[in-house]
């Protein structure tokens, strides 16, 4: 699963693929370009005799092009293998899909068997060589080829891992024992995990020490003071520090607490069911019987919003740059967003319907709906469209990578597909499947017929041999 074995991995695919080809295909350049038994065997060819689709045992095995000139082979639903790009800029094989994954591309090989096995190896800014790996979240390794990085960890036992979480550095011993963090400048030393520890950084300005729940003292000296006693109900400080308005504060956990300066005025009672905050002109909010109802507002120089909701009934949010209703939160959205790349538009009454749609500064759109389970259609900016039935699958972009693709055949009754120079339509079981394609037609029903139309005529056959011409050539266009 490693980077040394993505090579082979891509090797063995071509081979398999070669050898099934060659296999179910050895009078492809007698048969017709259209031949249907499915769900025995189904083939596709393109006007240079190659393959572009196939079908053995239908779902099982299913080979095909793809419109980036790279190709595809699925053994579904436990094996597909992808191909990309006339060169094999990337190739990817994916396996007891979504836990299983091989992807090489530019240099890089990242693989995971989820929960067992995460392997990552990639080039860094140097061009040197560098792994990550770990087996079950529990084991943990890494080395550099410039020899910068060589680290290995087994927790709870321990551990000494870069980028780990959302710290730059994480160590244990033991844990909870001991937790040695570091993020950016601090470091931090905990005991008893996450009773005892102190940290900051090395010029002073911030620091920290705690000993819950007897006391804990966190102080910023450009931005905070914050102390707290029999933890987690008495805490006291200041906020803002740094600036011209100081803020004090004090909370008594969770009967009653407050917040004052000159601009800013707070207090909260049975937190978190009523608060109130006053910042000036600048920022106003109120909850009460949180989360039931709340009045928000925020004005700066880039933004001015506007909030409020009676929970779950309706609520409403409108700012310089969207406009969002919801009604039975979390069944019915109106959303509205504008930035600098266009308008994009959200409706749904949830889990059953919902639309995105995303409209460019240029004009051009990208359109997403979905009726839930039973279709979905899709609009990109560039003029392709697909559409699909039944369509239970809830997620799509990155969340439906793969799945349609291994498992899609349980539930697709129906699906079509449109581009600039091609479209296809199918039913299931390739009961009925057909392909506009360089200004060729082929379409075909299993045993019974296939249909193949170009410039140099039309042809039906019967029984998927018996020719029968269908039409005359097509008239060359008047030339000028």
């Amino acid at each position: 699963m490693g980077g040394t074995g993505g090579p082979s991995h891509s090797r063995a695919a071509r081979s398999w693929c070669a050898a099934l080809l060659a296999l179910v295909t050895p009078g492809c350049g007698v048969l017709p370009s259209e031949l249907n038994l499915s769900p025995i065997y189904r083939h596709r060819l393109d006007r240079d005799g190659s393959v572009r689709e196939m079908d053995v045992l239908w779902p099982i095995f299913h080979y095909r092009k793809n419109d980036d000139g790279g190709w595809e082979l699925r053994v579904r639903p436990l094996y597909r293998h992808v191909s990309e790009g006339p060169a094999a800029a990337a190739t990817e094989h994916q396996f007891l899909w979504p836990f299983g994954r091989v992807r090489q591309a530019e240099g890089e090989t990242r693989s995971r068997l989820f929960p067992l096995w995460r392997y990552h190896a990639r080039l860094n800014q140097e061009g040197k060589r560098e792994t990550d790996w770990n087996v079950a979240l529990l084991v943990w390794g890494g080395t550099s080829e410039d020899g910068t990085e060589d680290y290995f960890g087994v927790l709870p036992f321990y551990a000494d891992l870069p980028d780990f979480l959302t710290y730059d550095r994480f160590r244990v011993i033991l844990f909870p024992l001991y937790v040695g963090l570091e993020k950016g400048d601090q470091k931090s030393h905990q005991f008893l995990w996450p009773l005892i520890g102190f940290g900051g950084n090395q010029e002073g300005t911030v620091y920290w020490h705690r000993v819950l729940p007897l006391y804990g003292v966190s102080v910023d000296t450009e931005r905070f003071e914050r102390y707290t006693a029999l933890w987690p109900f008495v805490h006291w400080g200041h906020e803002a520090i740094g600036t011209d308005d100081p803020i004090s504060r004090f909370f008594l956990f969770p009967l009653v607490g407050w917040q004052s300066s000159e601009q800013v005025q707070a207090w909260t009672a049975l937190w978190p069911l009523f608060q109130e905050i006053r910042e000036g002109d600048r920022h106003y909010k109120l909850d009460v019987l949180w989360p039931i109802y709340r009045q928000r507002e925020l004005h700066t120089e880039s933004e001015d919003l506007e909030q409020w909701w009676v929970w779950p009934l309706v609520g409403h949010v409108e700012s310089t740059t969207r406009d969002s209703w919801s009604f039975l939160w979390p069944v019915i959205w109106w959303r509205r967003h504008e930035d600098h790349a266009g308008v994009e538009t959200h409706r749904a009454v949830l889990p059953l319907y919902w639309r995105v749609r995303r409209e460019r500064p240029d004009g051009r759109a990208d359109d997403f709906l979905k009726a839930w389970p039973f279709y979905h259609q899709t609009s990109e900016e560039d003029g392709s469209r697909d559409w699909q039935a039944l369509s239970p699958w809830p997620w799509r972009s990155r969340y439906g990578e793969g799945v349609q693709e291994l498992y899609g055949w349980i539930w697709t009754l129906a699906a079509g597909r449109h581009s600039a120079d091609a479209s296809s339509f199918e039913l299931a079981g390739n009961l009925y499947t057909s392909s506009e394609r360089d200004g060729r037609h082929q379409s075909s029903v299993p045993l019974l017929f296939n249909y193949e139309s170009d410039e140099t005529g039309s042809t039906l056959r019967l029984l998927q041999l018996i020719p029968i011409p269908w039409g005359a050539a097509r008239a060359a266009p008047d030339e000028d």
